[in-house]
């Protein structure tokens, strides 16, 4: 379904969704922000105002909540300045569910196109959603509150399943849309079709076009399966394949609000929005065998934000994060000007990966605070 007015109502409407509170923005520090070319500006933390051995005790408490790849592939940049970098960094590998806030960067580009808005109807774009989910809408699928639910069971239930990733045959819904939360990549898999349609070119080639290529990123692998329209359909949920390095431009340019050295690639009214929690703490997780994560409280559109009952009480409350298995994040703290990556193959933190950021934040507060 095309919305030709939506170009110019996008951020009017946006804007009006929330209170002035909403989308204020905290203070940023006094340095000017630089953005890298081709490869990252690096230099002493100290000249970021950071404390250099105040910053190995942060790390060495985040290496001890890591598996074996420690913080080989870690990035720590302020104000756009690498001031740490892990041995391993150009590793490139499968960021898996971090792939959930690269496509609601390409929801957020489909909006300010007029092509699709938040409340449109998915079954409008996908005829198979009619049966069971007319009443679904791209706003649902980017909170994980859709109750969308394939037929089968997925690989990750049971390794003998035929199901694979093509859950293009819905089936009853596991709740009522907007009713409950329930994170679980069968909803994105099928969102990712959805945009895919909307889009009329495949998610890769969009953000390659829009964002990949201006920021610096180079070529992104995407997993795909499946076809429409022609395109291939890339995993709404997972399969993005990029390193740390990548992955901190991508978290740059949401510090900066979607803006690239003097570009703005995404709206500013959109990266406020997907970074502020959508899901209202009141809304309960669905009791299934398929979801026991708590993102009521604590879920923008398709980012993790620091709320909810997965609070970072030593983390400055704008903090956000993109999150994948094996402990592979994205975290932008827009208060302290600062990005951290970390990645990896080696499996979730026992603790819990929020409790992970907040202790790891919470010591780098130290080293700034503690900073000549």
């Amino acid at each position: 379904m095309i919305f030709p007015f939506l170009r110019i109502a996008f951020c009017i409407c946006l804007l009006l969704s929330g209170s002035a509170s909403a989308i204020a923005q905290p203070p940023a520090t006094e340095s000017k922000m630089v953005f890298p070319e081709k490869e990252w500006t690096i230099a002493a933390p100290k000249s970021q105002q950071i404390d250099s051995e105040k910053l190995q005790s942060a790390l060495a408490y985040l290496k001890s909540h890591c598996f074996e790849d420690g913080i080989d592939e870690v990035m720590i940049v302020r104000n756009g300045v690498c001031i740490f970098a892990g041995e391993n960094t150009e590793k490139v590998h499968d960021i898996w569910s971090c792939t959930k806030s690269f496509t609601s960067t390409a929801l957020g580009l489909l909006i300010k196109d007029g092509k699709c808005e938040l409340d449109s109807l998915a079954a409008e774009i996908e005829p198979t959603l009619k049966p069971f989910y007319s009443d679904v809408t791209i706003r649902h699928f980017a909170t994980m509150t859709s109750g969308y639910s394939a037929a089968g069971r997925s690989r990750w239930e049971d390794e003998n399943s035929d199901w694979s990733w093509k859950p293009y045959a819905p089936e009853k819904p596991l709740f009522e849309p907007g009713k409950k939360y329930a994170y679980w990549d069968e909803a994105m898999i099928m969102f990712g079709k959805v945009l895919t349609k909307i889009a009329d070119e495949t998610l890769n080639d969009l953000l390659t076009q829009r964002i990949f290529t201006p920021i610096g990123m180079g070529n992104v692998k995407w997993n795909t399966e499946g076809v429409v329209g022609g395109h291939q359909i890339c995993y709404g949920g997972t399969g993005i394949q990029i390193n740390a390095r990548q992955m901190a431009r991508f978290g740059l340019l949401y510090l900066n609000r979607g803006n690239w050295n003097g570009r703005q690639l995404i709206p500013q009214a959109w990266v406020d929005l997907a970074t502020r929690n959508q899901v209202p703490l009141s809304i309960p997780v669905a009791d299934t065998d398929r979801s026991n994560v708590l993102g009521p409280g604590a879920y923008g559109y398709n980012w993790w934000v620091n709320g909810g009952q997965l609070t970072m009480p030593d983390a400055p409350e704008r903090t956000y994060y993109a999150s994948g298995l094996n402990h592979n994040l994205c975290v932008v703290v827009p208060e302290w000007n600062i990005v951290f990556v970390r990645m990896g193959v080696d499996g979730n933190p026992k603790i819990g990966k929020h409790n992970v950021i907040n202790g790891f934040l919470k010591r780098l507060g130290e080293a700034m605070n503690d900073s000549p």
